[in-house]
């Protein structure tokens, strides 16, 4: 069976690059630093160690529990310190009206420089202010052209990233229950939607499970579960416990604002 039976179509543009890097770091016994992934790309890249026959993956996006990290291939032998992931920290401040600024105003200044997606980490939005790690070959481009961010002036700071700030993530529990973990039902109960609506959206690609696009209404959801669904965010399945007495399943989902 071939390793491209695993992935979908869109990612074997990845899956190809992946494994490029892998054999070259398995036979020149070498180090080799990516972009920033997401967690689906380091999920495929973390499959793929065994193809080759010594080489170890770790990953850094400036804190523990970072969503898009870097990620070093290295033999085994070697033991990866903060430099090698050449990560920079950016502290991002504005008037009094930067705090009415969301996430993505912030990502969409980022882009509007011509800086791509896979060249920044998390945005981590604060009181009064905003952080972001870049790549280090980046970071004099971003303090040089980062000036304004939806039309409201701004100023960069490079911090160490000891000075990371990790905001508590902000959103609501909603506990439910369901007859089986089926994406549908879930979507329909932490939306509100009825499971006919939700069919429509999950069938013309608009739902992810774990940043992987997810066609098929009836697949399983587990616990630790990341779901989002295009015009009504994100959310985590934080809880699943049962049967009930009825038969049921009772979920508990963080839901994000």
């Amino acid at each position: 069976m071939s390793i491209y039976h695993h992935f979908k179509k869109e990612e074997y543009p990845f899956v190809e690059r992946a494994l490029e890097m892998l054999r070259l770091v398995d036979e020149r016994q070498i180090m080799r630093l990516t972009d920033f992934l997401d967690p689906r790309q380091l999920f495929i890249l973390q499959s793929l160690t065994s193809q080759v026959q010594d080489v170890k993956v770790s990953a850094s996006g400036g804190y523990d529990g970072a969503e898009r990290v870097r990620v070093l291939l290295h033999p085994s032998y070697i033991v990866p310190e903060d430099v090698n992931f050449r990560l920079r920290l950016f502290e991002i401040k504005g008037n009094q009206r930067f705090v009415a600024l969301e996430h993505r105003d912030v990502m969409g200044a980022l882009l509007h420089v011509g800086l791509k997606r896979e060249k920044f980490g998390d945005i981590l939005l604060g009181e009064d202010s905003c952080q972001t790690v870049v790549a280090e070959e980046v970071a004099d481009f971003v303090r040089m052209q980062v000036t304004n961010i939806h039309r409201i002036p701004v100023s960069l700071q490079e911090l160490p990233l000891a000075d990371l700030k990790v905001p508590e993530k902000k959103g609501t529990n909603k506990t439910f229950t369901v007859l089986s973990a089926r994406l549908d039902a879930i979507i329909g109960e932490v939306c509100n939607l009825s499971r006919a609506k939700a069919l429509l959206p999950i069938r013309a690609g608009k739902c992810k499970v774990n940043h992987k696009v997810v066609e098929d209404p009836s697949h399983n959801i587990n616990q630790g579960d990341m779901i989002s669904f295009g015009g009504f965010g994100r959310f985590e399945i934080t809880e699943v416990t049962g049967p009930t007495k009825s038969g049921r399943l009772r979920l508990t989902a963080f839901i994000f604002s």
